[in-house]
Formats: C-alpha cells, structure tokens, sequence
C-alpha cells in the first residue's frame, strides 16, 4: 500500500475517493436521484433576498408533530422533522395559500440549477390538499419481499404514512416514513421491496388515512441497501376511522 501511495496519480485517485466518500456519509440523501411524496402541514414559507430566485418551504410531517424521534434504518438525514423543500419565485402565491393547511407534496432530488442556492435538497414539483375522496378498491395490499437475508423478528406498527422516496439509482429501492399512531413526535423509517406495494402506500399518503403497516426484520451483511439491518414491509391495511 505505501508503495502505491507514493505514485502520485495513485495519489490523487485515492484521496478522491476519500473525499466522494466523506461527502456521501455527511450529505445523507446526496448519494441518489430521488423523487417521492410527503404529507403534513405546511408551516411556513420565506425567501432570502439575498437570492433572488430561491423560496424555502417547511412541512410539519403528519399531525401535531413538533421534533423527530426518530426508529429504523435508514441513510442519514434522508427524512427530517420539518421537512424542507425548494421552490422558484413565480410559484410563492400558490404555495402561501397553503399554509397552515394539511397538504401533499411531489418533489424531486437533485434540484435544478436555478435552485443550487438553497439549503434544501429537495424541489417541489406539485402541491395539493389531501384527497380525502379517494375510492379504494382494495384496503389490504399484500406485496412482496425479495431479498433472501434471514428475518430476526416482524410485527405491526400503525399510524400515517408521512414520507415516500423512490431510489431512482437502484431497482427496487423504496423508503418510507411513518408517523407512529395519531400524532407526536415518534416516527419509523421502513423499505419497501414492491413496486405495487409502494404504489399502495401513495395513495395512503395522499389520502392521510390510518393504517397497520406489517413488516419483517431483516439483517445482512455487506448488501445492495448499504445498511447491516432493516424493516422491509410486508403488508399495508387500511384502518377505517
């Protein structure tokens, strides 16, 4: 190794690793393209005038949640408590009539150039007010868990579903974050494996409803997700309130 060391396009080859890897572990989210949902109650917006174009905006995630507390794997500072998002001048107007109110947010990572300026990572894409009409077909969407690595443990945790992400970089990757029971502080992170499953959870978002999300423990070694233990999700019902 010191031999290698010492030759200097070696060198540089292996102090940019360094540095791409140091950046990941401190950024969190930095590492994927993504796109997802969040629900919860817009709380606030504002603008720096010192950056002409850039707007911040920040969701309380679920109902009367005040700090993060926060179970389950996942990678850092993916979700937090508020919620922060990007957006650009000419949409200030429809966002502040939203404030105070429950509502659903789309958005996309990495944000485009005329936001580099924000401190958030993510970049509205739509708004809307929960959809409280949505007509279920099914209530119970049983999904699938492919990975092989050995469950320690299962059970069922029920509350709403508060963020969604999708992995644009890996197949299959999916996160999600649940408020556990009907409001507070307390939060889980799970994976889903399933794309109809993760589908089914959207719609939950959207529609702010209660439900039981059943999930097996799983713990690997080494695997694609970049994380030694996880709660992949099984199953998600629909509870009637």
């Amino acid at each position: 190794m010191t031999g290698l060391i010492g030759r200097p396009g070696v060198t540089v080859i292996f102090l940019l690793i360094i540095m791409l890897a140091s950046q990941q572990n401190a950024a969190g989210p930095l590492m994927m393209a993504a796109e997802g949902y969040v629900y919860g109650q817009l709380s606030k917006v504002s603008h720096d005038k010192n950056i002409t174009r850039v707007y911040l905006g920040e969701i309380s995630l679920g109902h009367e949640s005040m700090t993060f507390i926060s179970f389950g794997n996942q990678p850092t500072n993916l979700v937090t408590n508020p919620w922060q998002f990007c957006f650009e001048k000419d949409r200030y107007e429809e966002i502040e009539n939203f404030v105070g109110k429950n509502v659903v947010l789309a958005f996309t990572f990495p944000k485009n150039n005329n936001l580099l300026s924000c401190s958030s990572v993510y970049e509205l894409q739509e708004i809307y007010p929960v959809n409280q009409d949505h007509v279920w077909e099914q209530k119970h969407f049983v999904g699938d868990i492919y990975t092989s690595d050995p469950e320690t443990s299962y059970g069922v945790e029920f509350g709403r579903i508060t963020n969604l992400i999708k992995n644009k970089s890996v197949n299959r990757i999916y996160y999600m974050t649940l408020q556990v029971g009907n409001g507070g502080s307390k939060f889980r992170h799970f994976m889903i494996d399933d794309h109809d499953l993760y589908e089914f959870a959207i719609n939950a978002l959207k529609s702010a409803v209660m439900v039981k999300v059943h999930y097996s423990d799983r713990i690997s070694y080494g695997n694609s997700y970049g994380l030694g233990a996880r709660s992949v999700v099984a199953e998600i019902e629909v509870v009637e309130q």
